[in-house]
Formats: structure tokens, sequence, C-alpha cells
């Protein structure tokens, strides 16, 4: 379980008033100094390659920190948020954000007692041994240790006392906050502060259900039923509420207890290996997974069992969603930027007003950049350092990561994280690629199927031929495109030009639809075959063009 002492204490005295003033005084300060600095450094906006800049950020981010740790409440989770966000922050507040555990001082069992009473009925009625002190506090809940009548050892989670006018104080002086930043800055105009409000609000009224966390925990549970070596633990729905949760008590190591593993004779690259495959299937095959898998979340047990705790904060993809990170995974394999930036606007990843063009040599240069290296190189890759690399791509202003993806993106920069601490020489290129390529052919069903697919997106390319190359001469004939051509040879030229972009045109049409009918003949008869015959047609129309001329 976690580690029971507290690092920081907890402001549950503090008024519901004094707790929104003292929030809103803490993001007005920031705003103010940045602006400040901005008016004495005469450079607007901010950029963080001024040193100065850097400085503030980091000293703001500690000062943010250390409110975040004193007040409790919904600031630690909000400073745990937004250490995903590579899209809104610069990076020395994500730095000093991600450093935020959420561990505050324990409520006083007087307090906890009532209301474990009121939901489950006294005590001695339920419970042969209840703990006073918890295993583990948290902004929200904290965790004792209890046994059952019949001696079962059990966790009982417990929602802090007063804590729903403690979030619903925090998310008013949010909201005043984000209001403000929306109407006065060019950052809340730049992203949808909004949407990020109310993305995290919908995860914290979750977290704070413990229905929902009692079914999310049956969820996975199912789902990994037949998945080797993770063990999540049982619940006791009759003997939970919306604010009481019993679950199995589970015991093991703490996952970056390095030592302690090889003491028990656990390999750390095996458990390393498992955390990381686990959290693949999760993501890319079942479509729900575990949003908040720190290290206090993930124990070990004998025979490098993984243990999954807490499960307030769980995630899920739909299908489309779940075809579209495949889509991902396959172009990332395929070194196909164009496919790559599809499905990032098909994720909802590209903003409307994007510079497409700079965006593509963006991405190209990164696929490009890591393709070079030969494959050995591949296996010795600086993790971190592709991951900053990709943070400059998600800087650019043409890129945001959608409200559903930020705890995602939080959990993935999190286990990349952890499992580097316990084995630095993992190769993770090897864990990811049987994925992509088994993606390649199983979305389009089979090998066949994919070049199928590959077949019709060539053919939808060459059905764009004609116009491009219509929108290519018009521009060249309004004199858009600057051309070396003789004024009383233009005319000519253009048509010469003209007629040789219809004849290739018609070639790659044939050639399509032939390529396209042929593969479909196997699975598509019908298909294929009136493909084949629009192929004739196409051959003979351009035929009895020739002739004519």
């Amino acid at each position: 379980m976690q580690d029971p002492e507290p690092t920081v204490k907890y402001a549950s005295k503090t008024s519901a008033l004094g707790r929104s003033y003292r929030i809103i005084f803490l993001f007005v300060s920031i705003m103010v100094e940045l602006v400040w600095y901005a008016v004495t450094l005469r450079n607007q906006p901010p950029d963080v390659s001024e040193p100065k800049y850097e400085e503030l950020y980091r000293r703001q981010a500690e000062r943010f920190t250390r409110s975040a740790e004193e007040m409790g409440g919904l600031l630690i989770k909000v400073g745990q948020f937004l250490s995903s966000r590579v899209d809104l922050l610069p990076k020395p507040y994500l730095t000093e954000l991600s450093k935020l555990q959420d561990r505050v001082k324990a409520a006083a069992w007087k307090d906890i007692v009532p209301i474990v009473e009121h939901d489950l009925g006294p005590l001695g009625s339920r419970f042969m041994w209840f703990a006073a002190s918890p295993l583990a506090a948290a902004s929200l809940g904290q965790v004792y240790e209890a046994v059952l009548l019949n001696g079962e050892r059990v966790a009982v989670k417990v929602q802090r006392p007063g804590i729903d006018d403690i979030v619903k104080a925090d998310l008013r002086a949010l909201s005043w906050v984000v209001r403000v930043l929306s109407r006065l800055t060019e950052f809340g105009r730049t992203f949808d502060l909004h949407m990020v409000l109310r993305e995290f609000r919908r995860l914290v009224f979750e977290e704070l259900d413990y229905h929902r966390e009692l079914q999310n925990t049956e969820v996975i549970r199912e789902d990994l039923r037949t998945y080797p070596h993770v063990k999540v633990p049982h619940t006791y729905p009759e003997l939970s509420s919306d604010r009481v949760l019993v679950m199995e008590y589970c015991q093991g190591i703490k996952i970056d207890h390095v030592d302690e593993l090889k003491a028990a004779g656990i390999s750390p690259s095996l458990v390393a290996e498992r955390v990381i495959r686990l959290y693949l299937h999760m993501v890319l095959e079942s479509g729900v997974y575990h949003a908040d898998p720190h290290a206090g979340n993930l124990f070990v047990g004998p025979g490098a069992e993984l243990i999954l705790l807490d499960y307030g904060m769980v995630g899920s993809l739909d299908i489309a969603t779940k075809r579209n990170i495949r889509r991902l995974f396959v172009a990332v394999s395929g070194r196909d930027a164009g496919s790559l930036l599809d499905a990032m606007a098909a994720l909802g990843m590209v903003r409307p007003d994007a510079d497409m063009t700079q965006l593509r040599r963006r991405i190209t240069y990164l696929l490009d950049r890591y393709y070079a290296e030969t494959l050995d190189q591949l296996g010795q890759m600086d993790i971190p350092q592709l991951l900053r690399d990709f943070e400059t791509v998600l800087r650019n202003k043409a890129i945001q990561v959608p409200g559903q993806f930020a705890f995602l993106g939080r959990a993935i920069a999190i286990l990349v994280g952890l499992a580097t601490a316990i084995y630095p020489d993992i190769n993770l290129v090897e864990l990811f690629a049987p994925y992509a390529q088994r993606f390649v052919t199983d979305e389009s069903g089979g090998t066949a199927g994919y070049a199928s697919r590959q077949a019709q997106r060539y053919v939808r390319t060459l059905a764009e031929l004609p116009l491009l190359s219509s929108k290519v001469l018009r521009r060249l004939d309004q004199g858009d495109v600057e051309a070396r051509i003789q004024w009383h040879r233009g005319s000519h030229e253009l048509s010469q030009i003209h007629a040789s972009v219809r004849s290739l045109t018609r070639a790659l049409y044939v050639t399509g639809f032939t390529m396209a009918g042929v593969l479909a003949l196997t699975s598509h008869p019908w298909i294929g075959r009136i493909l084949l015959l629009m192929a004739a047609l196409i051959l003979a129309t351009g035929w009895l063009r020739c002739r004519r001329h």
C-alpha cells in the first residue's frame, strides 16, 4: 500500500469562501507576474527560450506546488492534470508539477467513523477489527486496513469528511479563473480552457463516486481475467456505498523499490516489460485503462505478478478512437506522415486553423530522424529525448491535446518514466513492434484486407489527380505561379501539358482500378469484376479519343 506518512498538511478547516479567494489569488498573482515580466523585457508574448522566463516559470510552478500541498483539495488534482498538458504549459512547469504527490495529512479517526457507520452500520456488525490509522491518505479519500467477521483481510477506502463542499468551492474558483483567462489573455483565447475544465470536472466527480470505482474495478478485472501475471483486487459490493469502498487487501513490493525486488528474486526487467505490455493491451486492445499508474498504485507479488490498485481514475476509448490510435501506431511504423496526420486529425489533435504544410514537415522530420537510425541504434534509443522531440511538435499551435486524452498522455508518460527507472536498458521499440506489425493487417482483415485497403487508398489518390492538375494549370494560366514560358508559345505549351496530364491520369486510373480489381477478386468477386470493367472502359475511352485526334 502507499506510504502512510503524510508530507503535507491538509487544510480541511479552511472555509469554502477562503479557499476560493486563495485559489483565485494564486492564479491572478501568476498572471500579473507574467504580464510584468513581459512589459519589463518588452517581449510579448512570453518566450520560454528567454532564461529569465525559464527561471520565472520554475519559481511559479514551485509556488503552485507548495500551495497545492498546503491546501489539498482539488489543487493537487489540478497540478497532476496540468502536468500532462504538454500543449498548454512550458517545460519548467511540467517538470515541477509532475512531482506533486497526492499525499496529505489524514483526517481524524473520530470524523471517519460516522461516515462508515452511516453507510454500513455499526463497525462491530461488519468488521472484526478496523485500524484507526490509515494506510494511505490522499486529497479526496483515505484507505484503512480491516478484518471482516469471516476473517478476511480487506482494505477500506473512505471519502474525506466535507470533501463535497471543498470540491464545489474549488471548482467555482477554477471556473472564475478560466473565464478571466479566456476573456483577457491570448493564452485563454488560443486554448479551449472551458473544455479542459469540463473534462477535469467530469474526472473529479467520477473519482468521488465509489460505486463507479467499484464498477471500474470489476470491468478491468473481467477484462484481465485471462491476462497472465496481473492481479486486480476483488470488491465487496454489499459492503460498499457512494463514500465507502471495501476491497480485497493486496500486499506486495512497491514497483519502484528495485533493491527489494532483486532481494526477493524478482527481475526488474521482467516487471518493466510486463507493465508496459499490460498498458499496451488495455489501451490498444480492450480500450479500458487504469489512468493513474503511479508507483503507489503498482505493486509486485510473488512470481513478478503485477498488483494494480485504485480504480478511481479509469479511462475508456470507443471503437473509433481505439481504431485511430492503432492507425497512429501503423503510420509511425510505416513512416507515413500523411496517415499520421489523418489519424491525429480524426482524434481531434489538429486545430482547424492549423498550417498543415508546416505541420507535415515537422512530423516528417521527426519520423525521418528516428527511422534514419539502424535497428541496433533504435534499440538503444534515448526515449526521454524522443519524448522531448515529440513535445516540440505538440507545442506547435497547430496541435492540441483533447481533454479525453489528458490523463492517457499522463499515464503513458508516467509508465515510460517508471519502466526506464526500474530497468534503464528496457527496449521499448521491441515491445511496441509486434503491436504495430499486427495492426497493419488486423485492422483490415488480414493481409488480403490490408492490400485491398492500400489499393482503395491508391484509387482515392488517383481520383484527386484531375482536380489537382486542373488547379495547378489554372494557377499557371492566371500567373499565380511563376513559370518560365515564352508568352507567344504559352498557349501551345499549356495545351501539351494538359494533354500529357490527361494521358497520365488515364494510365494511372487504369492501373489503379486493375490492381484493386485483381486484389478484390479473391474476397469480393463482384466488386473485383466491376473494378476491372471500369478499367476497361477508361482504357477504351482513351483509345477512342486518341483515334479522333
